[in-house]
């Protein structure tokens, strides 16, 4: 009886859990940029010749996915070769959204805008150094880079914390907006487990499993993380927080 108490308790909490995520990201208005667009390439893992701008549109294709199924609205901007065009193209994209169904754009504002980014040491030729950053650009920035910054940790283990930079998409259009370095590319365990993701490989090798490295598709599960820190965001706004995750 008490096994079957704690296991009923357990699905409550963590279907409380689940629902509490969706409704953080439901009905809101997200814009998506994949970095490096207009024929940049970005980061190059130069073990397996894995671009990172081609990383970036994956993550933003399966995050746009899993981001209306739970009831966001999502815009994705075109791949443009400057950030001030993407912007104007994700706003110009969220102010057309007819999300009353009217037949009449709702001239919304988008509510945040991501730009996926997967990042590079100095150093390029280093393929074992692994983190996770976010960068902000105003102070109204920081509590979503900080939401997002706890959230994707996990994928490395090494929080290597906020970057306040000119690097941010808010410059622009005064929207709150955020850089996410999930991981770097350069590092060949990441790279390995991108082409795992993608079907091009059915493994990674033992030496980046010795090194803690779990074989999983890795664009869902930054995908999932991404949703974890938008949602908890955006619960954290509407409570009258500061953002989620601890202060670096």
């Amino acid at each position: 009886m008490k096994k079957l108490l704690l296991s009923s308790v357990l699905l409550s909490v963590l279907f409380v859990l689940q629902a509490n995520a969706a409704g953080g990201v439901a009905g809101k208005v997200i814009a998506l940029d994949a970095g490096h667009g207009g024929g940049e390439t970005g980061a190059v893992n130069l073990t397996y010749g894995v671009v990172e701008a081609d990383v970036n549109w994956d993550v933003v294709l399966a995050l746009e996915a899993k981001l209306k199924t739970q009831g966001a609205y999502v815009v994705v901007a075109d791949r443009l070769s400057t950030r001030r065009d993407r912007v104007n193209d994700a706003v110009a994209g969220c102010a057309s959204l007819d999300i009353d169904k009217d037949g009449v754009s709702d001239n919304r504002k988008c509510d945040v805008i991501v730009s996926v980014h997967h990042n590079s040491p100095a150093d390029a030729t280093n393929t074992t150094h692994d983190g996770t950053l976010t960068i902000y650009t105003q102070r109204s920035d920081k509590p979503l880079a900080q939401a997002l910054l706890s959230a994707l940790t996990p994928l490395t283990g090494n929080n290597e914390g906020l970057l306040n930079g000119g690097y941010g998409m808010t410059v622009y259009k005064n929207l709150v907006s955020s850089i996410t370095e999930a991981y770097y590319i350069t590092n060949d365990c990441e790279a390995e487990l991108y082409l795992y993701s993608k079907g091009t490989t059915t493994d990674i090798s033992e030496s980046c499993k010795d090194a803690g490295y779990q074989l999983e598709n890795r664009i869902d599960r930054e995908a999932d993380l991404q949703i974890e820190g938008l949602a908890n965001y955006f619960n954290s706004q509407s409570s009258g927080g500061k953002g989620g995750g601890q202060p670096n």
